[in-house]
């Protein structure tokens, strides 16, 4: 149909929003926290290696605090006692590895040392001692700390070895990733789900707290209203209290069935049911409940629609007509008869049904509101209406109201037809 604006939209859509919202902020929430918590952790490590650094002095320093005199070298009475105080000691290689100069150096070292000597212990150790080695001219400075004070190896890894480490790094990196996604997946399914078991247990609570004293003001209004021996004004008084009590009971059903539908708590109990029955049940019980001259209803059931058939849950498919008629009759603004015209046929094996009145349609605000997928207050109570809209999604189908070239409004209903 052209202008039919495709309205196949998940009746849980309202629900996964909500839900994908909430997950997004758990993830950012996640993501924060474990960004939180590894800066704590860095910095904890930081604040310790700060904590534990001793400051120590190297060949570079040692060098420039040394001074060459005629009797030999000498070294910057600052410079001696911050080595005694950081507990180090230092010695002067020559070229042929000869100690020339040195100073707290330990007893168990030698005085002379060969080019292997030399080469092992600026990677690793000189007998357990950790040094630090400064080339100076040709000659060699070596600064050495105490023993088990620092961690002194020299790192050599293969190519092949580091390509495999950054590729843990990455693949550590998503399954952090994806732990946070999972977790924030798994707390926002918990969460939406008590949410919405609590705020459903809480309206139907509710509910059956009202319904026992309303049930209590509708007998004894229907007794007043009845009752011969009172004044006719008091008993037109107890009939609108009789009145308003039926429509508060089904406003508080039109609540549970609301927030049922919406999330997903109503138990659909689909059947075959056919369609042009119903129809024609609803158009009866409205005829025959009207005044004389206030309703005219025309159905019209193209002959291959007869028997055709939906899988739909019988309650909630005549709640749809009664919903949509009575809309009809309450906001047909005009005086005179009002009139619903329906229509219902099958094409591409779907079933189509457009329920027409020759009232003043809907407004432009009521179309935006019933057209939107957020809850949003208007100044029309469309009660009814998005109730008809829940239950049509809720079976899979597609729903459009709309309103006529000339006058009235219009909803148009297409269904999945069931398998004969």
């Amino acid at each position: 149909m052209k202008g039919y604006k495709t309205e196949r939209i998940n009746y849980n859509y309202r629900r996964v929003v909500r839900f994908l919202r909430y997950w997004v902020l758990a993830v950012l929430g996640i993501a924060v926290l474990t960004l939180i918590l590894n800066m704590v952790f860095l910095l904890a490590a930081a604040f310790v290696y700060v904590d534990t650094d001793a400051n120590y002095i190297y060949g570079g320093s040692v060098m420039e605090a040394l001074t060459p005199t005629q009797n030999g070298y000498v070294l910057d009475r600052e410079m001696e006692e911050e080595l005694a105080e950081k507990d180090q000691w230092a010695m002067l290689l020559d070229e042929n590895g000869r100690v020339i100069w040195s100073v707290r150096k330990p007893e168990e070292l030698e005085d002379a040392y060969s080019r292997s000597d030399i080469a092992r212990m600026s990677k690793w150790y000189l007998k357990g001692y950790p040094v630090q080695m400064r080339v100076w001219d040709d000659r060699i400075m070596v600064v050495g700390m105490q023993k088990e004070t620092m961690w002194k190896y020299t790192m050599e890894y293969t190519i092949s070895w580091m390509d495999f480490v950054k590729r843990t790094i990455l693949a550590f990196f998503f399954i952090n990733l994806a732990w946070i996604v999972v977790f924030a997946f798994i707390f926002t399914k918990r969460f939406t789900r008590k949410r919405e078991q609590a705020r459903i247990e809480w309206i139907a609570g509710i509910s059956h707290d009202i319904r026992t004293p309303l049930a209590v003001v509708m007998g004894y209004s229907d007794t007043l209203e009845h009752s011969e021996g009172l004044p006719e004004e008091t008993r037109q008084q107890a009939a609108v209290i009789r009145h308003q009590s039926v429509v508060m009971k089904e406003l508080i059903a039109d609540l549970n069935l609301t927030s049922q539908l919406e999330y997903s708590m109503q138990a659909l109990r689909k059947e075959k049911v056919r369609p042009a029955e119903i129809i024609r049940g609803v158009a009866v019980s409205f005829l025959n409940d009207s005044i004389p001259g206030e309703l005219e209803i025309d159905v019209q059931i193209e002959p291959g629609a007869e028997q055709l058939c939906v899988n739909a849950d019988r309650q909630l498919f005549v709640r749809v007509f009664r919903n949509l008629m009575n809309n009809s009759m309450k906001h047909s603004g005009k005086i005179g008869p009002v009139k619903i015209s329906i229509a219902l046929w099958e094409e591409k094996r779907k079933c189509h049904i457009r329920l027409e009145d020759n009232g003043v349609g809907y407004s432009e605000e009521v179309r935006r509101r019933l057209r939107s997928r957020k809850k949003e207050s208007t100044g029309e109570n469309i009660r009814g209406l998005e109730i008809v809209k829940k239950i049509i999604l809720a079976h899979g189908g597609k729903i459009r109201f709309g309103n006529g070239e000339e006058s009235g409004g219009y909803c148009a209903i297409t269904l999945r037809g069931a398998k004969k």
